[in-house]
């Protein structure tokens, strides 16, 4: 059955709302931002010398996004944790960001745990949870998030706090005018390129999504959009109910483009979407054309996007904006509610048995 996404009746697949939540992205973040004003931070967190965020999923997308932030202009590192235990390296002099939605990924837990053996300067960030009742009990700084969604549509709230902790420690400054423009061009750009009224022949997220619907997508980054390229894979899958992947140049040139040996044998079923930015280094620029050119020679279908905000944070949200309507859209045309993620209530259901 052939799906027209121009048709408002196929939105009625979207029970949940996911369009409603997508569109917000911008306006979301410039709450958060001000919702963070009066957030605390632990003494010692000015004077660490390494920083790690611990979270899984939207959580730590948020943690990617800051680091690719922080990476041009901080002194000391910042990095995502995903799993159950922290390096050897983190100390009292390492400030950690636990990071949890709901406040109960095991994980997240764990690190937590982890990190206040170790007497790491500590922050937390959630909704609630056993994460705020540990920190409560602890003493340990906790900002309440209060926007109710589906977590991956939460990322505001996961990445505004983390902007203000750069501000308030210095290692990554923003202010409200940067914040408040990056939401507002978001805010725009979807509204005038991206959302559901806008029809196919001038929706490119329309298009990608009907481009790609029954291939695997390869999404395709460099440098500060490359957290972008992987959040962008992990929506097909959580929204659009499709696999995909994600790489990153110029690594990709030096690995994952060998195999287009036998890539006129997978042409039917593969597709490359690739995050473009005028910010890149110009070799990097180049790698793009010969890169994608290298695909379209295998008989790969090829969706070439060009992110082009006024700053890394602006490119991030229209990166991401891409990425959550291109999905949305592919759960439409698979005839899915782009809401629900049963794969993974049934892998926590068996965790917890």
């Amino acid at each position: 059955m052939n799906t027209d996404l121009d048709d408002p009746q196929v939105l009625s697949l979207d029970r949940d709302g996911m369009f409603g939540w997508i569109a917000e992205l911008g306006t979301q973040l410039i709450r958060a931002w001000h919702d963070s004003e009066e957030m605390e931070v632990p003494q010692r967190a000015p004077s660490a010398t390494s920083v790690i965020i611990a979270g899984m999923g939207g959580s730590a997308t948020g943690g990617d996004y800051f680091a690719a932030l922080c990476a041009p202009v901080s002194e000391i590192p910042v990095t995502v944790v995903r799993g159950y235990s922290l390096p050897n390296y983190v100390s009292e002099r390492t400030l950690v960001i636990v990071s949890s939605y709901s406040g109960n990924t095991e994980e997240s837990l764990s690190c937590y745990d982890d990190a206040w053996k170790r007497g790491a300067a500590i922050a937390v960030l959630t909704t609630g949870g056993k994460l705020a009742e540990r920190a409560a009990g602890d003493s340990v700084p906790v900002h309440t998030i209060t926007y109710h969604a589906h977590p991956r549509a939460a990322l505001a709230h996961s990445l505004a706090p983390l902007l203000r902790i750069g501000t308030m420690t210095g290692i990554c400054p923003f202010d409200d005018d940067r914040v408040q423009l990056a939401g507002e061009l978001h805010r725009s750009f979807v509204t005038a390129h991206l959302v559901p009224p806008v029809p196919l022949s001038m929706n490119g997220a329309k298009q990608v999504a009907e481009a790609i619907h029954g291939r695997v997508a390869f999404v395709l980054g460099a440098e500060h959009l490359a957290p972008a390229a992987a959040r962008f894979k992990n929506q097909l899958a959580e929204n659009g109910k499709a696999l995909g992947a994600a790489d990153t140049l110029p690594e990709a040139d030096h690995n994952l483009l060998v195999g287009l040996g036998t890539g006129s044998a997978a042409a039917k079923s593969v597709s490359l979407v690739t995050l473009e930015s005028p910010r890149y280094n110009p070799r990097t620029r180049k790698r793009f054309d010969v890169t994608t050119g290298l695909f379209e020679a295998a008989g790969i279908p090829v969706h070439r996007l060009e992110i082009a905000g006024n700053s890394p944070l602006q490119d991030l949200l229209l990166a991401t904006a891409w990425g959550y309507y291109v999905s949305c859209y592919l759960a439409l045309l698979n005839g899915q509610d782009p809401g629900p993620v049963p794969q993974i209530d049934l892998l926590k259901a068996a965790l917890a048995g």
